[in-house]
């Protein structure tokens, strides 16, 4: 088992120590271009039963981003949208038949429920890397399930301390959702709660 952190992580050090060598930790950015390539040559060959991709900034505030700059957009959109797809393309030869990658997107990614109208750029970046994934799906068809998964509002350092879901349920609900899609291909967009949403 693989696990990426940006910074070291004393706690999951510790879980690392603990697992015997079941687990190991690798640091790298989402964003940098050869973490792909590099996850691939930690796995030595062994296949991937599931594959998780956590990442989102929430980016610039203005509600339109007349004033975000270039820079600011740039890494809106490579942090939320194609960085993710990156390491999907790169870790595909090694997922299991049967396997499960999962994205972590947001229903604000949803086009058809309109719910970035204060965070329309972050939704903007959420709907691409739904687009992205559908597309990759659909030019690949590979065997094993893509998830575009909302977490829910959670209360984490984007979601804030007000968010309604705690991080533990939010957790729980999404790996028994990713664990519900084991051995079924296609891809599909869904909530911590295993709902439907559409895209």
């Amino acid at each position: 088992m693989l696990a990426v952190v940006r910074t070291p992580n004393a706690s999951l050090q510790a879980l690392a120590a603990q697992a015997g060598g079941r687990l190991r930790v690798v640091l790298g950015d989402l964003c940098e271009s050869r973490l792909g390539g590099r996850l691939a040559e930690e796995l030595q060959g062994e296949p991937l039963d599931r594959l998780i991709v956590n990442a989102g900034i929430m980016g610039p505030l203005e509600s339109e981003g007349q004033r975000a700059t270039a820079a600011e957009l740039g890494e809106l959109f490579l942090t939320n949208a194609v960085a993710p797809l990156r390491v999907l393309e790169a870790l595909a030869p090694y997922m299991a038949a049967k396997g499960v990658a999962a994205c972590l997107s947001s229903q604000m990614g949803s086009v058809s429920l309109a719910r970035a109208v204060e965070m329309p750029l972050y939704g903007a970046s959420k709907a691409a890397l739904n687009s992205l994934l559908q597309n990759w799906m659909a030019g690949r068809q590979p065997s094993f399930a893509v998830l575009a998964l909302h977490p829910g509002w959670v209360r984490t350092e984007l979601g804030g301390a007000s968010a309604p879901v705690a991080i533990s349920d939010s957790v729980a609900g999404l790996v028994t959702v990713i664990e519900s899609r084991a051995g079924q291909a296609g891809c599909a967009f869904l909530d911590h709660q295993g709902q439907v949403l559409p895209w």
